[in-house]
């Protein structure tokens, strides 16, 4: 990671949907050398991404991460020399804590716009296919929103993804699919 007068460069990807954060992140991790210090829900039922690194790979980093949010980045801001004491204020990062699986997972993420669609959707998703919901989050501080991230093979994953979708409806706000998602954002949103 490059230094300008001791300090990295900062980025920040603010979304509009928790499912498409996640997919933004594991993007980003697998495109770009940059550092993610924390990906993750907040208030509003928006989804935040704090990036750490050089400035020249935070530079491709933030042009990933424009791309893959697509209509959902609601906000961005990339400082190529960030203020010593800007780096404060910056939400101590999620550690990842590994799988215990021999098997290369894939992850969906489902995000509904009520906790019934969510339960709804999980119920139907865990029905039609063998997958491990990791993290659940049902309204508080996303603003009523919901969400659940799930595990297992791409085609378990898959099937389960349209099983939520088509319980969901009109009620389902985003939903993604990362096959074998990256290790830095394995344990941040999917547990």
């Amino acid at each position: 990671m490059a230094d300008v007068d001791g300090s990295p460069a900062l980025g920040i990807l603010e979304l509009e949907h928790v499912a498409r954060g996640v997919r933004v992140a594991d993007a980003i991790c697998k495109r770009t050398e940059v550092e993610i210090l924390a990906c993750r829900p907040i208030s509003g039922g928006k989804h935040l991404i704090y990036l750490r690194g050089g400035v020249a790979e935070m530079e491709e980093a933030m042009d990933v991460g424009r791309e893959i949010a697509g209509d959902s980045l609601i906000d961005s801001l990339f400082l190529p020399m960030a203020d010593l004491q800007l780096w404060p204020a910056i939400p101590d990062s999620v550690k990842a804590i590994g799988w215990t699986s021999d098997v290369i997972l894939s992850a969906g993420i489902v995000e509904t716009s009520t906790i019934c669609a969510l339960l709804g959707a999980m119920d139907a998703a865990c029905k039609v296919a063998e997958v491990t919901v990791r993290d659940v989050r049902l309204g508080v501080g996303i603003m009523g929103k919901a969400f659940f991230t799930m595990t297992g093979n791409l085609d378990d994953v898959q099937a389960a993804a349209e099983a939520a979708r088509d319980e969901a409806d009109q009620r389902m706000l985003a939903l993604e699919v990362i096959p074998a998602p990256a290790n830095e954002i394995v344990g941040m949103l999917i547990q």
